[in-house]
Parts: structure tokens; C-alpha cells; sequence
């Protein structure tokens, strides 16, 4: 297939993205259908990628030179412009003539031929401008600058005044691609010797079993990934169950567990050996564990579909408990690009949701266990004062140290808050305590 074909997915699923929400989502059903060969899927998916994340700034840019609001043009043409100006401006393999001629080229693929020359003239002006933020306060110039909604940016200047900008300029480093081994078939050596006699590029992470891959290409091709030898899962998410403390013979909860991967390595620690208990709200979800489940060969492990804020006396006592919640996403800006531009209207009922989790997953704890609560987020509404208010009214629960120093974490009290950092996660884990003589949850 042609680049051109390439770009003409990508700017199909720019639109669509307009419409139906996600870039990942979005993206990977398109190029399912698509035919493309894997080096074109890769060259749309950076374009899709880069020009979502970039988006305020690709506008701001462009909008000297319109006669018009980009978000008053028809679709095709804001989706030709941005991703045109994203090569020229952000892809160093792809020259300015070349980006130009093909966004023409593309304007005409999508039917919108007669404003060809348009587009050529607009993109050639804006990729020869010096461009500088037209920003009236700080919190715009910082919004225009990094990409980040004004609602975003005032919340995370709110929080950290003398951390805002390092926040903004981390939310472009690349993710890392972080992998759990699977001790139940192999060792972290083994898997590393098998990998890098494929060519992939493998490095330490400090955390036992969780190592970093480059170079992997589509990980589902790999035949240690089909063998069920490692499954995927960022360095937060490991941490979160290393914090657990997981112990053989133990009864876990994990109570928002979709799409698998800390129900993974719970299940991995275990054994087969106590049980484990993952709970989903959403059906279709459930099989996403149970397929990872069934892939990495763990036993005693149950899938079901369940509201985490509803209790339900069936699930039994537990020994532990990962209550992983829900939450507004603002640690993971550089792998969820779509989340940059969240409003947060709804933030206010997302921590009444998180708080309800955290209750009713208290209940399930026996006397004596410890319980999780984590989240992806770097709010202290959704963090420190989620868990400050549930000891506040729940005494029988201490707050104490989670035990996963050494990963660049910042104390508070008890907490361990992280910055995204090198490619890696911004998150929140607090483990809490039941105390031994407390009255255990009431059981019909």
C-alpha cells in the first residue's frame, strides 16, 4: 500500500474520532478492516496519534491564516489541515513538500477537490511562521503551548502552581511499553534470552518481573505473547499489586479489574494457591480478563460482572483487597491523548463513585487484611482526600507505608504519590489497614 492510502485512513479516523470519542478505539477497528501493510498501519497511527495530542497547538497555528474558526470548516478540512501541518511540523521523515503535495493530494480523495488550493496556501504559510502562544493569561498560553484543555490545565495549576509546566512538557514523552513476566511458565532471564533472540530490546525496571520492550513491533505477533509467557502491563499497575502484598493461600479482590492485567499478576503471585475474586461492571469486559485468565494458564481465579459500589455478601471475606478505581485519567496524558481535552464536568460525581468503591470494598476485609486503593490520576480530590475522608469516618482503618520505595515516588504521609515520569505513569497508591479486633463485614 501507498503512504497516500495511509493518510487517507488516518484522516478518515480523525473525523470519526470528532463523532465517537477515542483515538485508541477508533483507530484500532479501522485499521483491523484496513489491509495496510504494518509499516503504513504504524505511519497512520503516528499521524492519528501525534495530531490528536497535538491539536490545540496545530489550531492555534493554523488559525492566523484562516479567514474562518477551524471548528466552523466542514470535517475533512480541519482533519487535512491538522494532520498536515502535524507531519511538517513533528514528523522529521516526512518533508514540507512532501506533507503539502499529499494533504492536496488528499483533499481531493475526500471529495473537497475545489478547496485544494486552499489547503496548499494555508499549509505553506503556516509552516514557514514563527509561531508564539496569543494567550491572554497563563493558563492559555499553557494550554496553547503543551495541548492541554484550559479545564485541565487550571486543575493541575491548581494543584502543583510550581510543577505545572515539567507536568506539560512530560505529557509528550513517549510511553514505555512495560511487561509482566509470567512466573507460573517462566523467569524474567529466560523470557528476556527468548525476546532478545527475536529482536526485541529488553531492559530492567527495578521492579522484580517487570521488564521494558523496544523494537517489539505488534506484541500479539510475538510467540512469547501467544505462549502466555508475559502479558502487558505499565510499571504503575504493577506496583499498585506489589503494594498489595500478596501472600500464598490468600483470598484477593480485585474490584475494578478490567481489562486483566493486575488480576494477572495477583493470579501469578498466588500460585493457584487461595483464591482470587475480579469483578467488572461491564459483561463484555469480564471476557477480556477471562481471556488473559485462560491465556497466561492461572487457576482459581473467578470473573464476574459486579458493581464495585454495590456489596455483594456472595463474594465472601477477603484477605486483600485492590480497589484500582475509576478516575479521571490525568497521570496517563502521554498514552491518552484524548484525555487532554476532558472538560471534568463530571469530576465532582466520579469521586462520589470513587469514595462509594472504597466503602463497599472495606466491607469485604477481614479483620487484620489490608486493602489498595490506587488510581491513574495525579488530583488530590481523587487521591489523598478520597482515602483522608473514608479513615476520616471508617477508624477501624490506619493508613501505612505501601512498601515500594525506590520507584520516584513523593510521600504523603503514608501515600505515595507519582509524577509521570521518563515515559512511565502519573499515580496514587494508598494501602490501608483493618484493625485485628475490628467487627468483620456482616455476611447473610
Amino acid at each position: 500500500m501507498k503512504q497516500d492510502s495511509a493518510r487517507l485512513l488516518a484522516a478518515k479516523a480523525l473525523m470519526r474520532c470528532e463523532k465517537s470519542g477515542y483515538s485508541n478505539l477508533v483507530l484500532a477497528s479501522m485499521l483491523q478492516k484496513s489491509g495496510l501493510s504494518a509499516r503504513d498501519r504504524a505511519f497512520a497511527s503516528r499521524i492519528v496519534y501525534g495530531t490528536v495530542e497535538r491539536q490545540l497547538t496545530l489550531d492555534a497555528q493554523l488559525a492566523p491564516f484562516l479567514k474562518q474558526p477551524l471548528n466552523t470548516m466542514m470535517p475533512e478540512l480541519r482533519a487535512v489541515l491538522r494532520s498536515g501541518l502535524y507531519q511538517i511540523l513533528y514528523m522529521d521523515s516526512v518533508p514540507t513538500s512532501a506533507a503539502v503535495n499529499e494533504a492536496v493530494q488528499l483533499t481531493r480523495a475526500l471529495s473537497k477537490g475545489s478547496a485544494s488550493g486552499f489547503v496548499n496556501a494555508v499549509l505553506r504559510k503556516a509552516s514557514q511562521a514563527q509561531w508564539q502562544p496569543e494567550a491572554k493569561t497563563e493558563e492559555e498560553r499553557l494550554s496553547q503551548l503543551y495541548s492541554v484543555g484550559l479545564p485541565v490545565v487550571k486543575l493541575l495549576k491548581a494543584a502543583y502552581p510550581d510543577k505545572i509546566e515539567a507536568l506539560l512538557q512530560e505529557s509528550f514523552t513517549q510511553p514505555k511499553l512495560t511487561i509482566r513476566v509470567n512466573t507460573l511458565k517462566t523467569t524474567a532471564k529466560e523470557l528476556a534470552v527468548s525476546l532478545s533472540a527475536d529482536g526485541v530490546k529488553v531492559s530492567e525496571t527495578g521492579l522484580l518481573n517487570a521488564l521494558v520492550l523496544e523494537d517489539a513491533g505488534d506484541i500479539t505477533r510475538l510467540p512469547q505473547f501467544t505462549q502466555g509467557l508475559f502479558h502487558v502491563q505499565g510499571l504503575a499497575s504493577q506496583l499498585c499489586v506489589a503494594a498489595l502484598g500478596v501472600k500464598l493461600g490468600d483470598r484477593v479482590l480485585d474490584a475494578c479489574a478490567a481489562p486483566g492485567g493486575k488480576t494477572a499478576t495477583i493470579a501469578q503471585t498466588l500460585c493457584g494457591q487461595g483464591s482470587l475474586t475480579a469483578c467488572e461492571l461491564h459483561p463484555a469486559r469480564v471476557k477480556l480478563i477471562e481471556t488473559l485468565i485462560a491465556r497466561i494458564g492461572a487457576q482459581n481465579v473467578t470473573a464476574r460482572a459486579q458493581d464495585a459500589a454495590v456489596f455483594d455478601p456472595a463474594i465472601g471475606e477477603m484477605d486483600k483487597v485492590l480497589c484500582d478505581v475509576p478516575c479521571s485519567g490525568l497521570g496517563t496524558l502521554a498514552k491518552k491523548p484524548d484525555i487532554r481535552y476532558k472538560d471534568l464536568q463530571d469530576l465532582p460525581k466520579l469521586i462520589k463513585i470513587q469514595g462509594a468503591i472504597l466503602d463497599t470494598a472495606a466491607q469485604y476485609l477481614v479483620p487484620g487484611g489490608s486493602l489498595v486503593y490506587s488510581t491513574c490520576t495525579i488530583n488530590p480530590k481523587e487521591n489523598e482526600l478520597v482515602v483522608q475522608e473514608f479513615l476520616r469516618t471508617h477508624p477501624e482503618f490506619t493508613a501505612i507505608d505501601t512498601g515500594i520505595a525506590g520507584f520516584g515516588e513523593q510521600k504523603l504521609g503514608a501515600f505515595c504519590l507519582f509524577f509521570p515520569q521518563g515515559g512511565q505513569d502519573g499515580f496514587f497508591i494508598a494501602r490501608l489497614t483493618r484493625a485485628e479486633k475490628s467487627a468483620p463485614a456482616s455476611f447473610k
